[in-house]
């Protein structure tokens, strides 16, 4: 598993789950590796790991091994897909965590949105796989010129068959019962713009366990990390 650290191992560890494509998805949350050592997996069928295709069970597997080898409890921070994927992992690994962050998760997930999203993915990485396009949107998420590079390379190598696995990753309310035993404190946000699934969706993990807390920010959409980076920093310092 390939994995970026920053900051001093000896600090606190927050291990961040990116999003789908963007393995740079925390870029403007780098600066917290003054305080905390920052460690960021490249999320199986993505970045340098993009040569594999996404299996949800081996990828929690595997993401799990890897934080069980650093030999303490750390804080996990997940968006979108990781957000998906950390849900998974601190209800079924609670014991490695001391907090979570989850930010936009979708775990209320009806068929006919599943085509959807798997239709728009697709799209997507058709646009991410023209090297012009790709460049100019690493640019426009703010990546200097190296991640930039690099993102353009690590996208041709992202398979359809990925794209497809991560909308159709199986985890929900129904298949993961546990998280509503999970005692650690869980902080669950989303924007106020996204769709309606990811915000009840976040409202629900507030009803369904008493150590999670919910905020919908209401001028975000689908972009809390980069963007409202200022105030999500905060959070994460209060958190941590």
């Amino acid at each position: 598993m390939k994995v970026e650290e920053y900051g001093k191992s000896n600090s606190k560890t927050i291990v961040m789950l990116h999003g789908a494509n963007f393995v740079h998805t925390f870029g403007r949350q780098y600066s917290l590796s003054a305080k905390y050592h920052i460690v960021v997996p490249h999320i199986m069928g993505f970045g340098d790991n993009a040569d594999r295709v996404f299996q949800t069970d081996k990828c929690i597997r595997e993401l799990a091994d890897y934080i069980k080898s650093l030999s303490k409890k750390v804080s996990l921070i997940g968006f979108s897909l990781g957000a998906q994927l950390a849900f998974r992992l601190v209800s079924e690994y609670e014991d490695l965590f001391n907090s979570a962050i989850i930010v936009s998760p979708w775990l209320i997930k009806e068929n006919s949105e599943l085509t959807k999203a798997d239709e728009l993915n697709k799209k997507q990485l058709k646009q991410l796989q023209n090297k012009f396009m790709c460049r100019l949107i690493g640019t426009i998420n703010g990546l200097p010129p190296k991640a930039c590079k690099d993102f353009v390379l690590q996208m041709q190598k992202v398979k359809g068959e990925t794209i497809h696995n991560i909308v159709y990753n199986g985890i929900t309310f129904d298949s993961v019962p546990k998280f509503a035993d999970v005692s650690i404190p869980v902080k669950a946000i989303a924007g106020g713009k996204e769709q309606n699934d990811v915000l009840n969706s976040v409202k629900k993990m507030a009803e369904i366990n008493k150590n999670c807390t919910f905020e919908i920010w209401d001028k975000a959409a689908h972009n809390i990390p980069p963007i409202f980076a200022k105030q999500f920093n905060e959070l994460i310092c209060s958190v941590v």
